[in-house]
């Protein structure tokens, strides 16, 4: 698992996978993964809506289901923003 990505790539790649359906299923992740905590961030910056993040699914595990998530308008601004700002590190 890559831990050395900023929170930008890591957010990018979870709105990109978002509006592409890449996510079919649920996942268990580590509670402290960049994957759980970029998507937390994500849900509580209101760029994605309908996901499900349950953090009590046991003491070592937490569980985020992204099926049936979407990028609200603000998700689609940020994601256009990222792309835009890595194409010019580029």
């Amino acid at each position: 698992m890559a831990t050395n990505l900023s929170r930008d790539d890591e957010l990018q790649g979870i709105l990109s996978d978002v509006a592409r359906k890449r996510f079919t299923n649920s996942r268990q992740v580590n509670p402290v993964s960049n994957l759980f905590l970029t998507t937390k961030y994500a849900v509580e910056k209101q760029y994605i809506s309908g996901a499900v993040i349950d953090e009590s699914f046991s003491s070592t595990l937490a569980e985020i289901n992204l099926k049936n998530a979407v990028l609200t308008d603000h998700g689609r601004n940020k994601l256009e923003q990222l792309l835009t700002q890595s194409t010019k590190e580029n």
